[in-house]
Order: structure tokens, then C-alpha cells, then sequence
């Protein structure tokens, strides 16, 4: 199925300040992107066309929502315990905490789910979760603001894809292809926040509001990647940069000043998600702020 149409407005509602240049560069003809009927993951540039599954687009969906249930799960005990009595374990302790953490696994949990099941006919879609068809119908507050971090996720990951098109029509891919991924990851950073001040200022918004919403969602998109690529692979991959490296390369775009809930918030998506992926995270005396414990956490995502 062609869904060229639907990227074009997904990239018009994301970075509607690039959305003409995009058009020139990339086009405006049929196929740009299919949707296949595939039973697995799928998200790639393959001769001019992008071809997306619908268990992708469905997983990085529930991934949004589970970030969500992250932020809600260890921003307060994050907010409430100093940084050096750092107790994961002894929060848990908590009824009301080991609920919350509970929320967010069976989220996790999901993304995995229905990755294994192969299909979206017959998967147990949880139900506090919207479905993908509610889209912009969707009124709670919460819900919506995570609808708009998965539609920043998705425009990013279609913009990494489009930068692979890109290199193959004017034939100048790089020779290695982990540096071909890492001019994409770039490409598609710099797409989505380079002219965000322009585009704040001429709407009357505070850059740095937009700017700090629309890294969420690329971490959101990046958390995803972590969660559906084997530990085995996070650093020992020979077409991708470690995943601590991609990570760290969307941390080093939030740049000062950000607003006062932005780093706890990023804190809190990343030790969730790295915690349930089985990474052991402490509390290092060289960590001052939320911000240097978000960096500290993506250094731990290592592949042992």
C-alpha cells in the first residue's frame, strides 16, 4: 500500500518549517513509501522506496505510551530522593511505586509482544494504550501529548530512511556502512531541529519548548531501537554504531537552556527502559544533576 501521502502530512505536522525543502529534495510522486503486510519489524530504504511494516509502526507506537508510563513511574521518586541515595530497588518497596513500574512493563512488555506474535490481527492490545486509527480524535491531555512525541518518533525515523534514498539517487553512499547510518541518524537530527528557532519565534512560541518536545520524541524513536535490538548486538554491530553512541548524540542536541522538567523527564524514559532491558544502573559520586545521570545512563547501554 502507498502511504507516501500520509509521511508528507506526518512531516508537515512534525517540521512543517522544512516541509517544502523536503518536498524538493525527496519529490512528491507515488511510492516513496509502502506498507507491507510483513510479520516482523521492517523499516528500510530499499530501490527509491521506503517500505515500513505495520508491526513497526505499531511498536514504536506502544513505545511512545510506554515512555509515557516511564516518565510516570520515577520522575517523582527521581524529584523526591537525592541523587546520592539513589534506590531504585527501595522505591519498589512502595505499593504505589511497584504499580507504577508494573504499568510501564506490561507496556515494555508489549512492544516485544506483538513483535513475536508477527501480527496486528490477534494481538491483545492493551487497553489503556489508544489505537494507531484514533490518531488526532484522541482527547485526553496525556494521550495526546504522547500521540504528538510518537508523531516527532515516526518523522525521525523516516527522515533517517529518506537520507539512505537520498545517498543512493545521487550515488555518493559512504563506502563503510556504519558511516552511512551515522551521516543518517545526523541527517535526520539536523532536519528536525536546525531551524526550530525560526520556526518558534515566527509562530510565537518559546524555541526552547519546541526544540525540548521534539528530542523527546527522537528519544522515544531511539529507546525503541534499544528495545527491539538484541543486547548482543547494542555495541558489537557491523552496519551500526552503538546504541549508546546514537543516544548520545540526541542528549548532546538538548542545548542550554532547556526547561526545568526536561532532564528529569529524560532521565526517567531512559532508567526505565534500561532497567527492563536488564541493565543495572548506580549512582556515581560524578553525577551532579539530572542531566549528567541521563548521560550516565546512556554510557551504561552496553552490550555486557
Amino acid at each position: 500500500m502507498d502511504v507516501s501521502e500520509a509521511v508528507d502530512q506526518l512531516f508537515s505536522g512534525v517540521v512543517p518549517e522544512r516541509a517544502s525543502e523536503l518536498s524538493a529534495l525527496w519529490g512528491a510522486q507515488e511510492d516513496r513509501v509502502r506498507l507491507l503486510d510483513t510479520p516482523r519489524f521492517l523499516l528500510q530504504q530499499r530501490w527509491e522506496t521506503i517500505q515500513v511494516s505495520e508491526l513497526a509502526l505499531r511498536q514504536l507506537w506502544i513505545a511512545g505510551y510506554a515512555a509515557w508510563r516511564a516518565i510516570e513511574a520515577y520522575s517523582v521518586p527521581l524529584s523526591v530522593f537525592p541523587l546520592e541515595h539513589f534506590d531504585p530497588e527501595a522505591w519498589s518497596l512502595s505499593p504505589s511505586q511497584a504499580e507504577k513500574e508494573a504499568t510501564f512493563e506490561r507496556l515494555f512488555d508489549k512492544i516485544i509482544e506483538i513483535g513475536l506474535h508477527g501480527r496486528v490481527e490477534g494481538f491483545d492490545w492493551p487497553e489503556d494504550v489508544p489505537s494507531p486509527q484514533e490518531g488526532l480524535k484522541i482527547s485526553d491531555p496525556e494521550k495526546k501529548g504522547t500521540y504528538d512525541l510518537v508523531c516527532i518518533a515516526g518523522a525521525y525515523v523516516f527522515a533517517h530512511e529518506i537520507r539512505h534514498g537520498l545517498f543512493e539517487r545521487d550515488e555518493d553512499t559512504p563506502a563503510e556502512e556504519i558511516d552511512e547510518e551515522r551521516a543518517c541518524d545526523d541527517w535526520a537530527l539536523s532536519l528536525m531541529l536546525d531551524q526550530v528557532e525560526l520556526y518558534a519565534e515566527a509562530n510565537g512560541w518559546s524555541a526552547e519548548l519546541v526544540r525540548s518536545k521534539r528530542i523527546m520524541g527522537i528519544i522515544i524513536a531511539q529507546l525503541t531501537i534499544i528495545t527491539l535490538t538484541p543486547r548482543e548486538k547494542w555495541d558489537h554491530s557491523t552496519d551500526h554504531p552503538p546504541v549508546s553512541e546514537r543516544l548520545h548524540s540526541v542528549l548532546s542536541a538538548a542545548s542550554e537552556p532547556t526547561p526545568h522538567w526536561f532532564w528529569i523527564t529524560v532521565t526517567s524514559m531512559l532508567l526505565a527502559f534500561a532497567r527492563r532491558a536488564g541493565v543495572k544502573i548506580n549512582y556515581i559520586p560524578s553525577v551532579q544533576n539530572f542531566r549528567d545521570f541521563a548521560f550516565h545512563i546512556c554510557d551504561q547501554l552496553k552490550s555486557s
